[in-house]
């Protein structure tokens, strides 16, 4: 508002034709200076990392981690500039999750041999597995842990699931483990229940890639497919058939040497001082 002279006061806004060094002026140097930092802080390329930042807390906390995957791209695409809904010149956030989903729904195959895999253990799967290796009799411990292992690899193929180590490899394998033991003994009884479990960690790490429909291997037939390079399921799912293989060797090697160990120490457990064998 003018004041009663004519002449604009300190607080007036400026007129149009206002020189640019009244300090109200939207082309004030300061007040250009300023607007050219705040968009080169916000230009930052570093801002983009912020996903890795949300990434990384949310695995660190433990939370679920498709969310958190979800949150951690929303939060990149968002800060590298992308809309949540494109348009027709440009593709928004939800578009691109949409498009990615619809190419690489192939995923979520293994969603059909839930039912599958719930009734076979519904219907005394466990059971039948149990029999099967109770028959085995006069077996050393590391006959047991191979055979243990190519079971589970075998089911890792069939995209069977055996509860791991809870349901299947402790209340079962671990007994006959330690019963294999040439003498028994608590402490070689907690080697043994070990070997098992590394048994359990070997078979169901590397058989599972075996099975076409596992996630791991309809993963990167998805990224594969993406990157322009198709590949079929089943041919990706036997190229984990070497290392399937030499898995089972070299846990067959480390089985031996650990028995022999075993043996080892439980003979020199058993034999008497030669103090007492002088005596005798």
């Amino acid at each position: 508002m003018p004041s009663r002279g004519g002449a604009e006061a300190p607080g007036d806004t400026p007129r149009a034709g206002a020189s640019p060094l009244v300090r109200g002026a939207p082309n004030h140097p300061i007040r250009a200076r300023g607007k050219r930092r705040m968009g080169a802080w916000w230009d930052w390329p570093a801002w983009k990392l912020l996903g890795l930042v949300v990434l990384a807390v949310g695995l660190a906390r433990r939370w679920p981690t498709g969310p958190v995957v979800l949150s951690a791209g929303i939060v990149t695409a968002g800060l590298a500039g992308l809309p949540l809904v494109g348009g027709e010149a440009r593709a928004g956030i939800l578009d691109t999750l949409g498009k990615a989903f619809v190419e690489n729904r192939v995923i979520t195959l293994y969603l059909l041999t839930l039912p599958a895999i719930g009734l076979a253990e519904r219907l005394g799967l466990h059971a039948v597995m149990a029999r099967l290796m109770g028959r085995l009799t006069r077996v050393s411990l590391a006959q047991v842990l191979v055979g243990f292992q190519a079971a589970r690899v075998a089911m890792g193929a069939l995209g069977l699931r055996l509860q791991g180590h809870v349901a299947f490899g402790r209340p079962i394998v671990a007994p006959m483990a330690a019963a294999a033991l040439p003498q028994p003994s608590p402490a070689r009884a907690a080697e043994a229940k070990a070997a098992v479990a590394a048994a359990e960690n070997y078979g169901n790490f590397f058989g599972q890639n075996l099975f076409p429909a596992s996630a791991g291997c309809l993963l990167v037939a998805g990224v594969m497919k993406g990157a322009g390079y198709p590949v079929d399921v089943v041919k990706l799912s036997l190229c984990a058939l070497p290392i399937v293989l030499v898995s089972l060797g070299l846990a067959a090697i480390q089985f031996a040497r650990l028995e022999r160990q075993l043996r080892r120490a439980g003979d020199q457990s058993t034999e008497p001082p030669a103090g007492d064998a002088g005596h005798g």
